[in-house]
């Protein structure tokens, strides 16, 4: 039996002083998870409400983080008509940052991403 490997991916951006939960959040949060191909399987957001969440996730399911970036851009500017369309897209920006520096891309030479070992669990095990 083969296992279905995919890899998650974060991005964040500064939300606008225009948008509603902007006193509550300050950023705009993307996670997405990309099957082996590169291909999106499926993506989140901190966006508040569920028909924005579910709305994007729908606008980029199924897209390569790898040829179709500029149509992934291209959808969200399209038709995501909301006031955070702009920090959704340098969120979905960072995400591709994330996605050039993973296996995807560099192979076993990838080196997982700096953070504080201390939160997962792992400082004693170094």
């Amino acid at each position: 039996m083969s296992e279905h490997v995919t890899y998650l991916f974060s991005g964040y951006a500064r939300l606008p002083q225009n948008v509603s939960h902007q006193a509550v959040y300050k950023r705009v949060g993307m996670v997405v998870e990309v099957d082996e191909g590169g291909h999106l399987v499926d993506c989140s957001s901190t966006l508040v409400t569920e028909l924005a969440r579910d709305f994007l996730a729908r606008l980029l399911r199924g897209f390569s983080v790898f040829s179709d970036r500029d149509l992934m851009e291209e959808r969200i500017r399209r038709h995501y008509r909301g006031h955070s369309q702009g920090a959704l897209i340098f969120a979905l920006r960072k995400v591709f940052e994330a996605v050039d520096q993973s296996p995807l891309v560099l192979g076993d030479s990838a080196v997982a991403p700096a953070g504080d070992a201390s939160q997962i669990g792992l400082a004693d095990d170094y």
